[in-house]
């Protein structure tokens, strides 16, 4: 659960944009432009109406600020891209989906009940 409280006025971690923005400004320089342009949306919880939309003003408005102190005459060269596939709602499962399909036969990819049972989250950390 993301606490979407403003964490500029002492509370919570900030919303999305916010936790997308520093993600990015958190990566290697050289990575960041194309994680500016291939932000992806999927899950049943980004199937708001508006949200690829606000997401995309928020981060603007966030690196005008932080990046470019406010100068909006070099916010045109920043190339943003939010990705909404129109099945992201089912997207999350179908990848699992897939995954689990193709290591089904990989015995040291799956952990048995009594495993489980016996050593807990022990059993899946290596």
């Amino acid at each position: 659960m993301i606490d979407v409280e403003d964490r500029y006025r002492g509370g919570g971690t900030g919303g999305m944009a916010d936790l997308v923005f520093d993600m990015i400004q958190a990566a290697d320089m050289d990575c960041r432009p194309d994680f500016y342009k291939h932000i992806v949306l999927s899950g049943g919880s980004s199937m708001y109406p508006g949200l690829p939309s606000r997401l995309e003003k928020d981060i603007k408005a966030r690196y005008l600020k932080d990046i470019l102190k406010g100068d909006k005459s070099r916010l045109n060269k920043l190339k943003l891209r939010i990705e909404d596939p129109p099945r992201r709602r089912n997207m999350v499962f179908l990848g699992a989906s897939v995954l689990g399909d193709i290591m089904k036969d990989r015995d040291d990819f799956w952990i048995s009940r009594e495993d489980w049972a016996e050593k807990g989250v022990a059993a899946v950390v290596h």
